[in-house]
């Protein structure tokens, strides 16, 4: 690569000036290309943060759009920004930054036909994204094509950072090695979030992105650090590679995990080789299946929904819906979410007391990624 160019030093003065930074690790920012995952919560610190240090390319994944719900913590996008997708509204701010940069967009899920594809060609990945189906699919992809990825994710009041990486050890399957069943833990339009903390671990992931792109520093490898944010802690974990463990060499093994439209895990639909009694009760529907005689019913707040829903479908949020449930009476109906959780959370207590519905797979955002 060429020197830095007078331009260049004078924008990246302040880092390029660090002892253990200098010239070289500015270089090998500019020469970088990044995937970001998700452009929300986590994905606004992430994005802004490695833009303005001068990352060279930057690929983002969002299928969503802004939500005026969004924007307590979703600082890269605006009030004018309601309604638009996330990925432009992204690439708007970022130029705005820092115009050198160049910003990719793909406003799709990440599922298991594209991620290998999104995932080969760059030098590391930042998982943001909110759901278990999208963070294991991102780390079985980045196994396979040997990708370093730095994770992160927040719950509550508490968030976890951490970088996986095949080469170095542990990734998140040595960390989790059990993919929690569809709607087992709240999302953040559940349990809510604090937009402080999404800021904290969004600028720790950042740091760790930098680290590893430039070499300064140890990166979190094979360790996992958790931030409390009521106590102002952080605590690190060690996190061993399980020798036991069989390496994810295809994710067609791994696809019940996922889900079929990669956006929560494939509820009620086996994996390769399993069968229909081993998977999960909750029965999934992806969007294609959706039937002319199918009632569908979506259970998201009225903040959600305000910024789009699917055409023909009933708005009837969930805590309503599992109030006077005697409405779905007769009818084969389907439930749709943002991403699938909490429709597989409301399809099991449904079918529970006898109600014939199903979870659409991979919910609205599923949608929004349709070609």
């Amino acid at each position: 690569m060429s020197p830095l160019t007078t331009a260049q030093r004078q924008r990246y003065a302040r880092q390029i000036r660090l002892s253990g930074f200098g010239s070289r690790a500015q270089e090998a920012l500019l020469r970088a290309h990044v995937l970001v995952i998700g452009a929300g919560g986590l994905g606004a610190p992430v994005l802004t943060y490695l833009t303005a240090a001068g990352v060279g390319r930057i690929s983002i994944v969002d299928p969503d759009v802004v939500e005026l719900s969004n924007l307590h913590r979703q600082f890269i996008h605006s009030e004018a920004g309601v309604g638009r997708r996330k990925v432009d509204s992204t690439r708007d701010r970022l130029q705005e930054l820092n115009s050198t940069v160049e910003i990719v967009t793909h406003p799709v899920l990440l599922t298991p036909d594209n991620a290998l594809d999104l995932v080969r060609d760059v030098d590391i990945v930042v998982d943001g994204s909110d759901n278990f189906a999208t963070r294991y699919l991102a780390n079985d992809a980045c196994e396979i094509t040997r990708t370093p990825l730095v994770w992160g994710t927040i719950l509550g009041f508490n968030g976890q950072v951490a970088v996986f990486d095949t080469e170095k050890g542990a990734t998140l399957r040595d960390l989790y090695p059990v993919v929690p069943a569809p709607g087992s833990v709240p999302d953040c339009a559940t349990a809510g979030v604090l937009g402080a903390l999404c800021g904290s671990i969004g600028a720790a992931m950042a740091m760790e992105t930098i680290k590893v792109l430039t070499g300064i520093g140890t990166p979190l490898y094979n360790a996992v650090s958790i931030h409390d944010s009521l106590t102002a802690s952080w605590d690190t974990i060690p996190v061993a590679r399980n020798p036991q463990r069989r390496p994810v060499t295809d994710l067609h093994s791994h696809f019940a995990d996922y889900g079929s439209e990669g956006a929560e895990a494939s509820a009620g639909q086996p994996a390769p080789g399993e069968s229909p009694t081993t998977a999960t009760e909750t029965p999934t529907v992806t969007w294609a299946q959706i039937t002319a005689d199918t009632d569908l019913i979506d259970i998201r707040e009225a903040a959600e929904v305000a910024a789009g829903m699917v055409p023909g479908a009933e708005h009837l949020p969930m805590d309503e819906l599992l109030e006077t449930p005697d409405l779905l009476a007769g009818r084969p109906v389907a439930l749709y979410c943002r991403s699938g959780a909490r429709s597989a959370r409301a399809c099991a207590a449904l079918r529970a007391r006898g109600y014939d519905v199903r979870s659409v797979s991979g919910g609205y955002l599923a949608y929004l990624s349709r070609p």
